[in-house]
């Protein structure tokens, strides 16, 4: 890609999150308010209950007094505690704007403008998917790490009425650089394992001639009913491969939530977790080469080079 075509996408992805401001710049503004209000309210309640924070004040030393990777361990759990409001209400404003990423264009008819600038449709579907994979989970992230500083500095402000020391106690067990690169790298990481779905989406919002969310939920529901039927009719048992339980699992699975160790929490080994098995890189990175991440890839890029042949042909019709 050269320069000229490499800013074209740059302006095209400013122009997605400009037109979207709403859901990409101010929900994520809304979501970090109602959290704090939501901390703010249980800091009241437990401030009522526990007279003179006496309670608090001691936990707050017992927890300077343990050992370093406990106090890792906590102070992680602390920090990913956020996530996953943020990323779940990302994930719903990611799949309704790419399931009217393409039809919008025709629906208000401005498709004709569009077309009638020099930038090519398969850029124009670029900049879509990279403001989805990219764009929208960087925007989140600004949320994630502001809540996370407020709770910083709330545990920071308990910590000094509790005579703790909160710089090696608190702040640097937070590892807060390390943090934020994993939840980056874990959040685009999973923007790609969802790549197939991002990509169904972008089709069916490529051709559909109205409500592409509901053709593109409907027709693996429908297929996925069928294969039932089909198999229990037939058979008389369950079928072994169902399309609406693959795409369900796709959306449970990848990163969750971010890079912690399911199989730990799974087999009940606790007492070997540390504050590695939450924000581990090689965890994430063995997502994002594993054989499944590139079956999927393939998929959405199939389901992207249909979008982009719609997107060539479409009117405003």
């Amino acid at each position: 890609m050269n320069a000229l075509k490499l800013r074209q996408l740059l302006i095209l992805v400013r122009r997605e999150v400009w037109e979207h401001a709403f859901a990409f710049k101010w929900t994520p503004v809304i979501i970090f308010g109602l959290q704090i209000l939501t901390i703010a309210l249980v800091l009241m309640i437990g401030a009522k209950v526990d007279n003179e924070l006496v309670f608090t004040l001691d936990g707050m030393r017992m927890y300077a007094e343990l050992p370093d990777a406990q106090q890792q361990l906590m102070a992680s759990i602390a920090m990913f505690s956020p996530i996953g409001l943020f990323h779940s209400v990302m994930l719903l404003v990611v799949v309704f704007y790419l399931a009217g990423s393409l039809y919008d264009d025709r629906k208000d008819r401005s498709i004709l403008f569009w077309k009638s600038l020099p930038v090519s449709d398969r850029l124009t579907v670029a900049s879509k998917v990279l403001t989805a994979i990219v764009a929208v989970p960087l925007l989140y992230l600004v949320g994630i790490i502001a809540t996370q500083l407020v709770l910083l500095l709330i545990a920071t402000g308990y910590g000094l009425a509790a005579g703790i020391n909160v710089i090696t106690d608190i702040w640097l067990q937070a590892s807060l650089p390390r943090v934020w690169a994993v939840m980056l790298f874990g959040s685009i990481t999973q923007s790609l394992w969802l790549l197939p779905i991002f990509g169904w989406l972008m089709l069916c919002s490529s051709f559909a001639p109205r409500l592409p969310i509901l053709v593109a939920v409907g027709v693996p529901a429908l297929i996925g009913l069928f294969q039932h039927f089909w198999s229990f009719f037939s058979n008389f048992r369950m079928p072994d491969v169902n399309l609406m339980l693959i795409v369900l699992e796709r959306i449970g699975r990848g990163i969750v939530p971010l890079s912690i160790d399911v199989q730990m929490l799974e087999d009940g080994d606790l007492a070997g977790m540390g504050s590695e098995h939450l924000m581990s890189f090689g965890s994430v990175a063995a997502v994002l080469f594993s054989l499944e991440m590139a079956v999927g890839l393939v998929i959405g890029l199939v389901f992207l080079a249909g979008a982009v042949w719609f997107r060539r042909r479409a009117t405003d019709n």
